[in-house]
């Protein structure tokens, strides 16, 4: 099920609630209410129906697997499934710190402090965290046979947020909707592997250079002796807390998990697919996760300062914080 499915589905509970209300009333409405909502419980548009099929039903009283759903949104047509079974503990709280932005937006909008446009802002996505994960899914073969691969690593990423979740000193895991995807044609493995190697990092971009598939207008005559790659990349942004135990962040096991999850595809073939998870932090994200007009973070300057004799002083272990590298 579409993602856009379950938003639509929300939209509509609402306007069942309050079926005469202006469009503005009903945002305000949405956010108001399921910011309060007693998740679990369901999102109803209709009471759930049996059928005469054999097929499995949404019900959480039958099935120990719909009870873990965290914010079910149920379709109404039978059979009745869970169109947001995809949410997990980290995503369930960006959902609510959402929801609950949105209705202080709208309280401020209602009494003239903000504006639609403020409520209407784009995502802070590539600002938000100091740690990202890129995961990185390469072919080298078409366009087409690249869409099947990327499209079930993409489908597979939630259980690699689920198993990053389990880290200790993980504190969210949140993974951005949308992937990226670019071809290349490449005239050796080592250019491939250099490709592949700097996708998804600042240092990536000098690579972008190279003849794009989808744009250059000699495709077919550079195809002769080139072959094609194409890379799909995807960003998990990580809040991390170290404070508590270990200092170092081991990712080594989920990472290796979902590598084994990948490579089980009955269709995996080491020789055209390929999968890497890089660790990018903020300041080296591409340019090409921020649109036109936005201002991409920049490193702040360290200052120096003096050092008087008091602060030169060994301090005690009790204070200040910890600091990972």
């Amino acid at each position: 099920i579409h993602p856009g499915v379950a938003w639509a589905m929300l939209v509509a509970r609402i306007c069942q609630l309050y079926p005469n209300a202006v469009s503005a009333v009903i945002v305000d409405k949405f956010f108001n209410i399921y910011s309060q909502w007693s998740w679990p419980q369901p999102v109803l548009l209709k009471q759930i129906e049996d059928g005469p099929l054999q097929v499995r039903v949404w019900n959480p009283r039958l099935y120990p697997h719909d009870r873990q759903h965290k914010m079910p949104v149920i379709t109404p047509a039978y059979p009745s499934m869970c169109a947001t079974h995809n949410i997990s503990s980290s995503t369930q709280k960006v959902i609510m710190e959402e929801f609950k932005r949105g209705m202080a937006l709208m309280q401020e909008i209602g009494i003239g402090q903000k504006t639609w446009s403020d409520l209407l802002q784009r995502h802070e996505f590539f600002h938000k965290y100091k740690f990202y994960l890129c995961i990185v899914a390469a072919t080298k073969s078409t366009h087409d046979q690249h869409l099947q691969y990327s499209g079930l690593v993409e489908s597979k990423l939630r259980l690699l947020v689920q198993k990053l979740e389990a880290v200790e000193g993980i504190e969210l895991v949140h993974p951005y909707v949308k992937s990226f995807t670019n071809g290349y044609l490449c005239k050796s493995e080592a250019e491939m592997e250099k490709i592949f190697n700097s996708y998804g990092t600042l240092e990536g971009q000098d690579v972008t250079k190279d003849v794009n598939t989808t744009e250059s207008e000699n495709t077919e005559e550079l195809k002769k002796d080139h072959f094609e790659v194409h890379l799909t990349k995807l960003f998990i942004g990580l809040k991390i807390d170290l404070r508590k135990g270990d200092k170092k962040l081991d990712i080594q096991s989920p990472c290796g998990e979902f590598f084994g999850i990948i490579k089980s595809w009955q269709s995996f073939d080491p020789k055209l697919h390929h999968i890497q998870i890089k660790n990018v932090k903020l300041y080296d994200l591409p340019d090409d996760v921020y649109i036109e007009g936005e201002t991409r973070p920049t490193k702040p300057t360290k200052r120096k300062r003096t050092i008087s004799k008091s602060d030169s002083q060994k301090r005690p272990k009790s204070v200040g914080a910890a600091v990972a590298s």
